[in-house]
Protein backbone atom coordinates (compact mmCIF):
# COMPACT_ATOMS: atom_id res chain seq x y z
CA UNK A 1 0.00 0.00 0.00
CA UNK A 2 1.34 3.84 -0.58
CA UNK A 3 1.05 6.70 1.49
CA UNK A 4 -1.58 7.44 -1.22
CA UNK A 5 -3.85 4.58 -0.61
CA UNK A 6 -3.67 4.86 2.89
CA UNK A 7 -4.60 8.38 2.73
CA UNK A 8 -7.89 7.72 0.90
CA UNK A 9 -8.73 5.34 3.76
CA UNK A 10 -7.92 7.41 6.63
CA UNK A 11 -8.12 11.02 5.52
CA UNK A 12 -12.03 10.93 6.17
CA UNK A 13 -11.32 9.46 9.71
CA UNK A 14 -9.06 11.88 10.38
CA UNK A 15 -11.14 14.84 9.05
CA UNK A 16 -13.89 13.15 10.98
CA UNK A 17 -12.23 13.36 14.24
CA UNK A 18 -10.72 16.53 13.48
CA UNK A 19 -14.28 17.84 13.65
CA UNK A 20 -15.25 15.86 16.31
CA UNK A 21 -12.38 17.68 18.41
CA UNK A 22 -13.01 21.39 16.75
CA UNK A 23 -12.66 24.47 19.20
CA UNK A 24 -13.05 26.80 15.84
CA UNK A 25 -12.77 26.41 12.10
CA UNK A 26 -8.94 25.76 12.75
CA UNK A 27 -8.13 24.79 16.32
CA UNK A 28 -8.64 21.51 17.75
CA UNK A 29 -8.62 20.02 21.31
CA UNK A 30 -5.32 18.74 21.30
CA UNK A 31 -6.18 16.45 24.24
CA UNK A 32 -9.10 14.81 22.60
CA UNK A 33 -7.32 14.73 19.44
CA UNK A 34 -4.30 12.81 20.78
CA UNK A 35 -6.60 10.16 22.51
CA UNK A 36 -8.53 9.92 19.35
CA UNK A 37 -5.44 9.07 17.62
CA UNK A 38 -4.08 6.36 20.30
CA UNK A 39 -7.70 4.83 19.72
CA UNK A 40 -6.96 4.73 15.87
CA UNK A 41 -3.79 3.09 16.46
CA UNK A 42 -4.68 0.79 19.43
CA UNK A 43 -7.42 -1.13 16.71
CA UNK A 44 -5.19 -1.02 13.39
CA UNK A 45 -2.06 -2.67 15.62
CA UNK A 46 -4.67 -5.30 17.15
CA UNK A 47 -6.63 -5.80 13.45
CA UNK A 48 -5.70 -4.07 10.80
CA UNK A 49 -7.69 -5.75 7.87
CA UNK A 50 -10.62 -4.44 9.94
CA UNK A 51 -9.14 -0.69 9.53
CA UNK A 52 -8.23 -1.26 5.83
CA UNK A 53 -4.79 -2.66 5.98
CA UNK A 54 -2.64 -5.13 6.07
CA UNK A 55 0.19 -5.83 8.90
CA UNK A 56 3.10 -4.92 6.85
CA UNK A 57 1.14 -1.57 6.19
CA UNK A 58 1.36 -0.79 9.97
CA UNK A 59 4.53 1.24 9.74
CA UNK A 60 2.99 3.58 6.87
CA UNK A 61 0.20 4.65 8.99
CA UNK A 62 2.67 5.15 11.77
CA UNK A 63 4.52 7.55 10.14
CA UNK A 64 1.31 8.86 8.30
CA UNK A 65 -0.56 9.44 11.73
CA UNK A 66 2.79 10.95 12.89
CA UNK A 67 2.24 14.02 10.09
CA UNK A 68 -1.42 14.21 11.10
CA UNK A 69 -0.50 15.26 14.54
CA UNK A 70 2.45 17.13 14.29
CA UNK A 71 0.14 19.16 12.10
CA UNK A 72 -2.43 19.31 15.18
CA UNK A 73 -0.39 18.67 17.74
CA UNK A 74 2.93 20.12 17.42
CA UNK A 75 6.26 19.38 15.07
CA UNK A 76 7.91 16.82 18.14
CA UNK A 77 4.47 14.86 18.32
CA UNK A 78 4.40 11.67 17.63
CA UNK A 79 2.16 8.44 17.54
CA UNK A 80 4.46 7.46 20.65
CA UNK A 81 3.95 11.03 22.58
CA UNK A 82 0.27 10.36 22.57
CA UNK A 83 1.03 7.68 24.82
CA UNK A 84 2.75 9.33 26.60
CA UNK A 85 0.43 12.01 27.16
CA UNK A 86 -1.88 9.44 28.12
CA UNK A 87 0.50 7.89 30.63
CA UNK A 88 0.70 11.55 32.35
CA UNK A 89 -1.57 13.09 35.01
CA UNK A 90 -3.10 16.07 32.47
CA UNK A 91 -4.07 12.67 30.15
CA UNK A 92 -5.46 10.66 32.94
CA UNK A 93 -7.68 13.53 33.51
CA UNK A 94 -8.90 14.46 29.82
CA UNK A 95 -9.52 10.88 29.69
CA UNK A 96 -11.87 11.55 32.87
CA UNK A 97 -13.45 14.90 31.15
CA UNK A 98 -14.09 13.37 27.82
CA UNK A 99 -15.93 10.26 29.62
CA UNK A 100 -14.24 7.69 28.15
CA UNK A 101 -15.81 4.27 29.04
CA UNK A 102 -14.19 2.34 31.41
CA UNK A 103 -13.86 -0.32 28.30
CA UNK A 104 -11.99 2.09 26.17
CA UNK A 105 -9.93 3.83 28.74
CA UNK A 106 -8.67 0.30 29.99
CA UNK A 107 -7.90 -0.58 26.42
CA UNK A 108 -5.90 2.68 26.30
CA UNK A 109 -3.73 2.20 29.06
CA UNK A 110 -3.42 -1.19 27.83
CA UNK A 111 -1.66 0.17 24.72
CA UNK A 112 -0.01 2.80 26.58
CA UNK A 113 1.42 -0.05 29.11
CA UNK A 114 2.65 -2.24 26.01
CA UNK A 115 4.14 0.85 23.80
CA UNK A 116 6.08 2.55 26.55
CA UNK A 117 7.65 -0.36 28.06
CA UNK A 118 9.35 -1.40 24.81
CA UNK A 119 11.31 2.13 24.33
Amino acid sequence: MTLEELAVIFDPIVDQIFDSCALTDNFADKEMFQIYVATIWGNAVLEPQQAGIEEDDLSLLHDYLNEVIQGIVGRDATVTSCFEFLQSKTGQDSMTRFQLTKRHRDFLEYFTNLILSTR
